[in-house]
């Protein structure tokens, strides 16, 4: 009987994605540093704010959660995928039967639910210490908000990651990027309904609606989920957009010094 030939299968989709989300979960949470931040700003926010009176508005949870949320899926996802792809770790996975795709599509599977999870926990948090009333109706629409809007913020992230050349640049330029928008969003503090076309731009941004639909969701009185349509429909769109624009723009390789590269050419020319 003649042996088989070719390569040995590769386990179905499901399995591969499912392993290389517990992979990428593992490697996060074996660097608790991302849990730490994306929670304990939020938390001592909290404990500075509306919460010295035993009691927190619906409004500063919802600004000081996705504040964590956003620090997770747009800076920490951002900075480590940058450090992967100048290391070579990137390049090294391109080698590896694993698909392309599921590689990819794990890293922002796992960011987007670690970064629910650190919301999450700001949430319970306001719920255990602080009076906030939480149903298990609210619970399941802030859970789904959180998820659409770490996706889009990820999504986002991995754009700008394929834009910056070096891992020293690479907090700064993620800091400047979200900073500013989740300081006009009112994560941290109300904001000034003037200029009006500042106030546009917020509407139009990933962090505002992130915070008005996680509001809405624990305001929500009535036994459904609460999920504001216009807000959903930014999230999505940014969400979408931003997978399709991160797929185009993915770099595997690192950036090379344009000396190095002409090194390279030259050694070629003179090998050939």
């Amino acid at each position: 009987m003649s042996e088989p030939t070719g390569r040995p299968s590769l386990p179905n989709v499901a399995t591969l994605l499912s392993g290389q989300v517990r992979y990428q979960f593992r490697l996060l949470m074996s660097t608790p540093s991302a849990l730490i931040i994306g929670v304990g700003f939020p938390v001592v926010l909290l404990v500075t704010s509306d919460a010295r009176h035993a009691h927190v508005a619906v409004a500063t949870v919802a600004g000081y959660s996705v504040f964590g949320l956003t620090m997770t899926a747009f800076n920490t996802h951002g900075v480590r995928l940058v450090a992967a792809r100048e290391s070579g770790i990137l390049k090294r996975w391109r080698a590896t039967p694993l698909p392309r795709w599921c590689y990819f599509l794990g890293r922002l599977v796992t960011v987007a639910i670690f970064a629910t999870m650190v919301g999450a926990i700001t949430v319970l948090v306001a719920a255990a210490f602080y009076g906030l009333h939480l149903t298990a109706a609210a619970a399941l629409g802030v859970l789904i908000t959180f998820l659409l809007g770490a996706s889009a913020w990820a999504a986002a992230a991995t754009v700008l990651s394929s834009l910056v050349p070096r891992v020293e640049v690479a907090s700064p330029a993620f800091i400047a990027a979200y900073f500013p928008v989740i300081l006009i969003s009112g994560a941290l503090g109300q904001i000034s309904s003037e200029p009006r076309w500042l106030v546009d731009i917020a509407d139009c941004l990933p962090a505002k609606p992130l915070i008005d639909a996680v509001a809405g969701a624990l305001t929500h009185a009535s036994g459904g989920i609460a999920l504001p349509g216009k807000d959903i429909a930014v999230l999505a769109i940014w969400a979408v957009a931003g997978l399709i624009a991160a797929a185009a723009t993915f770099r595997w390789e690192p950036r090379r010094p344009a000396q190095h590269r002409d090194a390279r050419t030259r050694r070629q020319v003179k090998t050939a």
